[in-house]
């Protein structure tokens, strides 16, 4: 459903090319992923605050990493998608108007030509 191949598009999801626009303008990017996941290489720059963690007081998580979300552009990402659009719904919760979900996450990311670096 979340994946590459998925033809219905939700309305927080951006594409790559989408999302590395919103980069260049100055968003920042959080990987919602887990440790192990992220071991394999992450996005420059993103931010690496896995899924479970924005389940509790996420501005006070937010601000840990230098991160407001009214004052900012926010895009989330993931493997696939699905966990970055219910970090992205949080985020909105929270108050940033403008997150996001990358569509097809790090597996798209790097499929359409992005950099994946080893932390």
């Amino acid at each position: 459903m979340f994946g590459i191949g998925s033809s219905s598009k939700h309305p927080l999801d951006i594409d790559c090319k989408a999302a590395q626009q919103r980069l260049r303008q100055g968003a920042r990017m959080i990987d919602v992923r887990e440790a192990h996941e992220v071991a394999h290489g992450m996005v420059p720059g993103s931010v690496h605050i896995p899924l479970g963690t924005l389940a509790g007081d996420i501005a006070a998580v937010l601000a840990r990493h230098s991160i407001d979300p009214a004052a900012g552009d926010v895009l989330c990402i993931c493997a696939s998608g699905g966990r970055s659009r219910h970090a992205a719904m949080a985020l909105r919760h929270a108050g940033c108007e403008t997150a996001a979900s990358v569509m097809g996450g790090v597996m798209s990311w790097a499929a359409s030509g992005g950099t994946l670096a080893r932390r």
